[in-house]
């Protein structure tokens, strides 16, 4: 066997192990049963033991991960850290079921199109994934060259965009999930986030609740997809 040979071997491996349902199953449960917690306690004790009394209103969310806001940036760092690893097999996992790679002799049986969006939606989400990483990582305490920033927009434009293109795979193709959470994400994070983009260039002093309004709606795409996900397992 050739290197080449092994490298592609121990790639399929990977991947099988990766799109797993107990794997991907384990994993976003372990995610998203510690990220919410930690962000909760994050918020909590920043407005409890912060300098300014933190507030949805007047503080972005990354202000958490800040000790000028809170005594404990950590909490929110290590939160981001976990929801953008935790989440990565279930993004290959989506691929697999809303755009199915066909045997070769059916693969002219399979929509362009859907692979298209399907392509589109997992390279959004991955980029999501890598974005929050590099939030926990670059918080505004440690932000090296803008990346802080940086990773804010790609964490917010990944999900973001993520959620608009499997929303039009689970609308115009037939899968395990209710059409009504396929149109949810087509306009929910997509026209949240614009309505964002507007307050913050038009300078409004109320951006900060405008971004947890778009986390909110991040987080109201992903828990009901999951929830019915593994309910129909």
């Amino acid at each position: 066997m050739t290197l080449r040979q092994t490298i592609n071997k121990i790639r399929a491996i990977l991947y099988d192990k990766i799109i797993n349902f107990k794997i991907v199953r384990i994993s976003v449960i372990i995610g998203f049963s510690l990220y919410i917690p930690l962000l909760v306690i994050a918020v909590i004790i920043a407005f409890l033991f912060g300098p300014e009394s933190f507030n949805i209103w007047l503080h972005n969310i990354s202000d958490l991960g800040s000790i000028r806001y809170s005594p404990a940036p950590y909490l929110y760092d290590i939160a981001g850290i976990i929801a953008g690893i935790f989440t990565i097999p279930f993004s290959f996992y989506m691929e697999k079921i809303l755009a199915p790679m066909p045997e070769k002799k059916d693969i002219n049986s399979i929509s362009r199109l859907r692979f298209r969006l399907g392509s589109y939606a997992f390279l959004f989400s991955i980029i999501g994934n890598i974005g929050y990483i590099m939030v926990g990582m670059f918080s505004e305490d440690r932000n090296y060259f803008g990346l802080h920033i940086i990773s804010s927009v790609l964490a917010f434009a990944g999900f973001v965009l993520g959620a608009f293109f499997m929303g039009w795979l689970i609308v115009l193709y037939d899968t395990k999930i209710p059409k009504i959470i396929g149109i949810y994400g087509i306009l929910g994070p997509f026209s949240m986030s614009l309505v964002y983009l507007v307050v913050l260039f038009n300078f409004i002093q109320l951006e900060p609740f405008f971004e947890w309004i778009l986390l909110f709606a991040v987080l109201g795409w992903l828990i009901p997809l999951i929830i019915t996900l593994f309910r129909k397992k």
